[in-house]
């Protein structure tokens, strides 16, 4: 997970080209990201499909032999990690990504080695929400395929999840139960196909309040995942219920942490990650402003 600032605002972001209807291209599934071949100027490039990145961002070394002219520092990411990374603004003249293509698209340059270095594959692009914003994008993880498509083009979800899109990024709120003995507590998390390793992750004002402090007291310490700013330590519990719009997903490992920047601004409490829905199928429908989720 990756967010650009709440206040950048990046013009034409938006494909030159898409697809008039369903079409799909296959990715590789590595370290649980959604790895795709891009092509950015001409170049083949090793890219990561990421809801949870606001915008398109390129690996600052990438950005440097493609001669890309970087301007001035517009602020540090919020992801995760303890290490600041800046971003530099860019604009890509060519980005190729199967049915989307992009022409002069704004961006941003920022070091991209951590993630690379824990994924164990180079991530030159995370691909973010310019691929997601202006039509419908399915991932089926079980036959390793992406769709791209229209709003509404991949029929109807038998459990649609009510979408927020904040900051370019999708937000949905989910029902947590610390016990069987308590209520449920309401939290908005990011739907994060970089969130790796763990179904759900939490932070922020949730891990200072009474019942976060209890979770975690009564969690274990370990490392919970590694984003761009390097490792994320954290607390791992089991909660009895987790639920999302009109589906149980049961007792889930929820991994809790203080760790994490972008979850102290006071918008999101954590993100749901790929181990949620890794042998199904996760569409996003922004336009629609609905998520569906199959598992299998």
């Amino acid at each position: 997970m990756q967010q650009t600032p709440a206040d950048s605002s990046l013009a034409s972001d938006k494909p030159v080209h898409m697809p008039s209807g369903p079409q799909s291209i296959p990715f590789e599934l590595q370290d649980n990201l959604v790895r795709l071949e891009l092509e950015v100027n001409g170049q083949r490039q090793s890219g990561v499909l990421d809801s949870g990145t606001g915008a398109i961002l390129i690996d600052r070394e990438v950005s440097r032999k493609l001669g890309l002219q970087e301007g001035d520092s517009t602020g540090d990411a919020a992801g995760a990690g303890s290490e600041a990374k800046q971003l530099l603004p860019v604009t890509i003249a060519n980005l190729v990504a199967g049915p989307l293509t992009f022409a002069n698209v704004a961006g941003y340059a920022m070091e991209l080695v951590h993630l690379s270095s824990s994924a164990q594959f180079p991530v030159d692009v995370l691909l973010g929400a310019p691929a997601f914003k202006y039509g419908a994008v399915s991932i089926d993880y079980a036959n390793r395929e992406i769709t791209f498509g229209p709003s509404g083009s991949f029929g109807k979800c038998a459990t649609p999840v009510p979408l927020e899109v904040v900051h370019d990024v999708p937000v949905v709120e989910i029902e947590l139960w610390p016990a069987n003995d308590q209520p449920p507590v309401r939290l908005k998390v990011l739907v994060d196909l970089g969130t790796r390793h763990s179904a759900l992750v939490l932070g922020g004002s949730f891990v200072r309040s009474e019942v976060g402090k209890a979770l975690v007291q009564g969690g274990i310490s370990k490392q919970i995942g590694h984003g761009v700013g390097g490792q994320v330590q954290g607390t791992v519990v089991r909660v009895p219920e987790v639920r999302i719009g009109a589906t149980s997903f049961g007792a889930l490992d929820v991994s809790l942490t203080s760790n994490v920047p972008a979850f102290e601004g006071g918008v999101i409490d954590g993100t749901l990650g790929v181990p949620l829905w890794r042998n199904g199928v996760i569409t996003f429908d922004y336009p629609g402003r609905q998520i569906c989720i199959t598992r299998r």
